[in-house]
């Protein structure tokens, strides 16, 4: 049962990982969205920001296919479980420091706000979750699995971002007059 759970998180971050690199490398105007999010996170211009949101889209990249080859898949957790905590560290001083810009991470517009903060923290424990067994051998589980991981990621992160927008509007609905 362990080894289960811990393969549905291993794929399920694996997929994730994926959607968030292609997303930032599907074409010119996706990539250009995400390096102005960089830009206006690190308040720098210029080429360095558009190598830096280069370097963390193959990053990303990398990621997804540590965690997919059984042999690396540790690795690419510890990975992934490092760039989630870079990342809440860089959502939370963006929303502390009222810095208004968009995520970017995965194609759509998430606005910098403690709904992505509280994403990061639940993506950190499912890649950690990841790490409770170690990685199957098994090909063919371990394709399915990642089949399935690769399907789900954009479902789960398309449902929580409904999520969110469905909560905030209704708290906002009863603060108005």
């Amino acid at each position: 049962m362990r080894e289960a759970f811990a393969l549905a998180a291993q794929s399920l971050t694996a997929g994730i990982f994926a959607v968030a690199a292609f997303s930032k490398l599907r074409g010119r105007e996706d990539f250009e969205r995400f390096a102005t999010t960089v830009r206006k996170l690190t308040m720098r211009s210029g080429p360095e920001t558009t190598v830096l949101a280069g370097a963390f889209a193959v990053v990303e990249a990398l990621t997804a296919v540590l965690i997919a080859v059984p042999a690396t898949a540790t690795a690419g957790l510890w990975t992934a479980a490092a760039l989630l905590i870079l990342f809440i560290g860089v959502v939370f001083r963006a929303v502390r420091g009222k810095v208004f810009a968009e995520c970017g991470c995965f194609g759509g517009s998430a606005i910098m706000s403690y709904p992505l903060l509280l994403r990061n923290l639940l993506l950190l424990a499912l890649a950690l979750a990841g790490l409770a067994a170690p990685a199957w051998e098994g090909l063919a589980v371990r394709g399915a699995a990642l089949a399935a991981g690769l399907v789900a990621a954009p479902v789960l992160l398309r449902s929580y971002d409904r999520a969110v927008t469905l909560v905030l509007g209704r708290v906002h609905a009863r603060t108005q007059p």
